[in-house]
């Protein structure tokens, strides 16, 4: 009995693991559900395992040891499915790190790019006049070098 419950369980956390790798997996409900039943294996095994330890006298080594076997294997299935939830985790933080590199990328192309408009804003007096005279070329000029640079640094690092 516990030979079979252990390798379905064995399946459906190797099935875990696939869903996790491959980006499936949008919630821990599944890895909840293995867990929960690992933890109920592990009940019965600790609690056979005592019953044998208590009849000992009575009952062959070879049936003590079977238990003993049975009981380490589960206690490595919780081990594991204690690291299936911590690759899960990591898997979406990953994902939120991806997020937040995206928009700090973006922050460092209009960070600069917003200062020195504001800065320019402030000596123009007027919006139509500043833009036919040379001035506008001396303002939208490090603009231009300002956006175009790390956009094209951001993208060759592949954070764009």
């Amino acid at each position: 009995m516990f030979g079979s419950e252990r390798s379905a369980l064995l399946s459906a956390y190797e099935e875990l693991l696939d869903k996790i790798s491959e980006g499936k997996l949008k919630d821990t409900t599944e890895i909840r559900k293995v867990r929960e039943r690992a933890a109920e294996l592990y009940s019965d095994t600790l609690s056979l395992y005592h019953i044998t330890r208590k009849l000992s006298k009575l009952l062959e080594q070879d049936v003590l040891a079977d238990v003993e076997f049975s009981l380490s294997r589960v206690e490595s299935l919780l081990t594991r499915t204690s690291d299936l939830y911590n690759i899960y985790l990591t898997e979406v933080q990953n994902e939120l790190n991806v997020v937040i590199k995206k928009l700090t990328s973006i922050s460092f192309i209009f960070l600069p790019i917003t200062a020195i408009a504001s800065i320019y804003a402030v000596s123009f007096q007027s919006v139509l006049s500043s833009l036919l005279s040379l001035g506008a070329l001396e303002f939208t000029a490090p603009l231009v070098v300002l956006g175009v640079v790390p956009t094209v640094y951001l993208r060759k690092i592949n954070w764009l």
